[in-house]
């Protein structure tokens, strides 16, 4: 068994910034998969191509994670970038909890119109881990032996994907010249997240939207540097997928971790 997380991940996984069309279709059918067949989020009908898309896609940077053998996608996420022209031009976390941000708290944060970002449309396919596992067992069974380098259940890779998913999320942020996060995510995800160092802050009530969502807020280089200190393995993969500098973590040794905690999909 790997115990360096990196290692791990890049075993088994690839994380790449959905640059062709071909990537970002990947990434609508993943989205379509989970926002509206497996949590009924959106109405399936209004998608007839099998790709969930929306009007901020093109705004975006997507990432996706694949599957590394069988190159299917099983994990997505999307960056909606700051519109410099029109700096004004409202993010979808304001369009639905703008109303009841509480503006004391994002005054701390002095970000500008141009360098914040919304992290948005993060999601693991289940559907799409049972359909790799399947296909394993299938194959297995026509060579009559066992699967020597994957997980007996993909799912297993669970954690790994959305731990991937954030790691683009870095690299696309420093390409960009984000210093900003807004999200919306649930608390539970939220939870989930400060554990591994990636602590936002709440800048409005938990509100009714495809489920219990809260607004919030994180400086990303505050991140960087909470992961860096906590989680060292975590931020080694950051590295790895140009999230950070490689500089600043050569100056300090990061040892590998066999410590990982799932993080879902919201």
């Amino acid at each position: 068994m790997m115990h360096n997380l990196s290692d791990c991940f890049h075993a088994h996984l690839e994380a790449k910034k959905a640059v062709s069309e071909k990537l970002k279709r990947d990434a609508y059918r993943v989205r379509y998969n989970v926002y509206c067949v497996e949590r009924g989020y959106e109405d399936q009908a209004s998608f007839p191509d099998c790709m969930e898309t929306d009007k901020f896609d093109s705004e975006s940077v997507h990432a996706v994670v694949r599957h590394k053998a069988s190159k299917h996608p099983v994990g997505v996420v999307r960056l909606v970038l700051p519109n410099r022209k029109r700096p004004h031009r409202p993010f979808p976390i304001e369009t639905h909890f703008g109303h009841q941000f509480e503006k004391q708290i994002l005054q701390k944060y002095q970000f500008s119109r141009t360098d914040i970002a919304e992290v948005s449309r993060f999601a693991v396919s289940k559907h799409s881990l049972k359909m790799i596992h399947e296909q394993l067992v299938a194959e297995s069974l026509i060579t009559r032996m066992q699967p020597t380098t994957e997980p007996n259940d993909p799912k297993q890779l669970l954690p790994h994907i959305s731990l991937g998913l954030i790691a683009m999320l870095f690299a696309i942020s420093k390409e960009h010249h984000v210093g900003y996060w807004y999200a919306a995510m649930e608390p539970s995800l939220s939870r989930l997240l400060t554990r591994l160092g990636i602590k936002f802050t709440p800048i409005g009530p938990i509100m009714d939207y495809h489920g219990r969502r809260q607004p919030m807020i994180a400086k990303v280089s505050d991140l960087l540097e909470n992961i860096q200190r906590s989680r060292k393995d975590f931020f080694r993969l950051i590295v790895d997928v140009g999230g950070a500098p490689a500089c600043k973590a050569e100056k300090k040794q990061v040892p590998s971790s066999d410590q990982l905690i799932e993080v879902r999909s919201y």
